[in-house]
């Protein structure tokens, strides 16, 4: 068998709670340009690291999710902004447990996992998700948008029953 080896990235789309978090930064850094005024020796640095501040915080709600997969280990990064990577989850695919297209009310049904919203949209719509049980994680329900060809790399890895019910007999 060869290696196999596929990477994609997918865009966060802004939500509402991206909006409401940039408000609140642009709300509070005025509230901090105008008092400084309080403070006349200070109230240029002061400014200069409230603005400074804003667009730092206001540039990280630039999300970006890396999925890598490689010889059906399935790696999931956070790029912010595209200067900082943090890993998100590494799972190997064979410890998946269920795949197949996201419904909100999976949610309710999965108690016992936790959620990984890795996807374009903060309530999944339009995306897929899987189940699995890792040492490290636990048990996880990762929402994500893989294209056909990262399904493509992670279906051979999956257990035979698992990708029988999901895909059928592909």
């Amino acid at each position: 068998m060869t290696d196999v080896f596929v990477e994609q990235l997918v865009k966060k789309r802004m939500g509402p709670k991206d909006y409401a978090i940039i408000a609140a930064v642009i709300i509070g850094a005025l509230v901090v340009v105008f008092l400084s005024f309080l403070v006349p020796f200070l109230s240029v640095f002061i400014i200069v690291g409230a603005c400074f501040g804003a667009y730092y915080l206001i540039t990280a709600r630039s999300l970006e999710f890396e999925y890598s997969v490689t010889n059906g280990d399935i790696t999931v990064d956070k790029v912010i902004s595209r200067r900082n990577r943090k890993r998100v989850l590494s799972v190997d695919a064979h410890d998946i447990e269920e795949i197949g297209k996201f419904r909100p009310d999976l949610l309710k049904s999965k108690t016992s996992f936790k959620p990984y919203f890795v996807s374009e949209y903060d309530d999944g719509r339009n995306s897929m998700y899987f189940c699995a049980h890792t040492a490290k994680y636990g048990n996880v329900l990762v929402v994500f948008d893989p294209e056909e060809r990262t399904l493509n790399a992670i279906k051979p890895f999956i257990p035979r029953q698992v990708a029988f019910v999901a895909f059928g007999r592909h």
